[in-house]
């Protein structure tokens, strides 16, 4: 009896062994993208400088912010900038209260949008994704305060 139990502890250990490899293995396999890689692909505060000057802009101070520049220029403008492609992000002009939630499923709904997920704001609007009346799937970008469709696209 006792030969038996030793037999299946040794099987049960093995197994374990056999299961944390392929577990590890696993994770090794589907490495996620590390900090330092996802550094490595946006502009340096340099290159952004460069960029900025090239298009005719006196830069006063440049912060990061996540995957956003925001540069104060020296005529006391702020840009906003895509910290990977350099492209500036057009923030809308303020006009009034921005609109709760309810108030943009409101309207997206009347504009004939269904199956909308919850408005989030980002990088100065807020973004959704819904499928129109045709049943093509959009991400949509919403100015903030209109709660117009400032930029869409297809899924």
């Amino acid at each position: 009896m006792q030969r038996n139990t030793l037999i299946l502890r040794l099987v049960v250990l093995v197994g374990t062994f056999v299961v944390a490899a392929v577990f590890v293995g696993g994770l090794m396999a589907t490495r996620v993208e590390g900090p330092a890689e996802a550094e490595a692909q946006l502009l340096s505060p340099e290159r952004m400088q460069e960029y900025l000057a090239e298009r005719g802009h006196e830069v006063v101070s440049l912060q990061r912010e996540g995957g956003l520049y925001q540069a104060k220029l020296a005529n006391g403008e702020l840009l906003w900038i895509d910290a990977s492609s350099g492209k500036e992000i057009a923030l809308p002009a303020r006009r009034g209260n921005a609109l709760q939630t309810s108030e943009l499923l409101r309207l997206l709904r009347q504009a004939g949008y269904q199956d909308i997920t919850t408005p989030q704001w980002r990088r100065g609007a807020f973004e959704a994704e819904a499928r129109d009346e045709v049943g093509t799937r959009w991400r949509l970008r919403l100015d903030t305060y209109s709660g117009e469709v400032l930029e869409r696209e297809a899924l």
